[in-house]
């Protein structure tokens, strides 16, 4: 019997090393829409008390308003590290309205050294803009890691299509593991998203829809992660919540 016990405490006392070893994150994607619903009420509360409730560790945010007149000149991102208790990061793709439009993370963990990367527009708008990705290195438990978030051109093929080899680039002299998200606008059968997964790999390889937020039909949110790093996946979701035009996308990863 002695024997058994010693066993029995032998095997727990590994499987709780190994878990030791193995970080958990709980990662989301969501584009906000600048903070309302597809009927412009204006939701920005409810979505942080939403991202609050869901618990992330770091959340990479798209269509992300900063003091722009269509919000109430409200300083979004910082409205929502108050609701959820976060640290925030934002970076503009372009001035807008008074302010400035763009895209942000939220992190339990301390953001540091931020860095946009410009993504060009090939058709550009009236006012020439163009896209900003966002880089931060965010510290996990002495691990530095590299998350970065895009929202990658909707209407052009041939601007997504270089916005995807303008990220390998960027990402190509990085020595970091890296969680990459972002509204892409294209599905997972697009020939540019195949391109991105051919170095990055995918959360979910279900194809879970998020787009539009009523009755989703496809998939153009995503969380990718450096290949090696992801030991398994625990669950991914996309909430059935209509504060945006699109459902977050959440991924519960297990690194190694």
């Amino acid at each position: 019997m002695k024997g058994i016990q010693f066993c029995v405490c032998t095997v727990i006392f590994i499987l709780s090393f190994l878990n030791a070893q193995s970080q958990t994150l709980r990662i989301m994607s969501y584009n906000i829409h600048h903070g309302a619903d597809k009927n412009e009420k204006n939701t920005l509360d409810e979505m942080g008390y939403f991202i609050k409730q869901q618990n992330p560790d770091i959340v990479g945010l798209q269509e992300v308003d900063s003091i722009c007149t269509r919000s109430g000149k409200v300083d979004q991102m910082k409205r929502l590290a108050e609701i959820t208790g976060m640290y925030y990061a934002f970076v503009r793709h372009f001035p807008y309205q008074g302010g400035a439009y763009g895209v942000g993370i939220l992190s339990k963990y301390p953001v540091k050294n931020v860095v946009p990367k410009i993504l060009k527009l090939l058709k550009a708008g009236p006012n020439g803009e163009s896209v900003s990705m966002l880089f931060a290195v965010i510290q996990i438990k002495k691990k530095d890691i590299l998350f970065a978030t895009a929202h990658f051109s909707a209407f052009d093929k041939a601007t997504r299509a270089s916005q995807v080899n303008e990220t390998l680039y960027y990402l190509s002299g990085n020595n970091l593991p890296v969680i990459f998200t972002g509204d892409l606008n294209a599905t997972p059968d697009i020939e540019e998203i195949q391109l991105l997964q051919q170095h990055l790999q995918t959360t979910d390889t279900a194809g879970v829809h998020t787009f539009p937020d009523d009755v989703p039909v496809k998939k153009i949110d995503y969380i990718l992660v450096s290949p090696g790093i992801l030991k398994r996946m625990k669950k991914v979701s996309a909430p059935l919540v209509h504060y945006s035009d699109h459902l977050p996308f959440c991924a519960q990863i297990i690194l190694k």
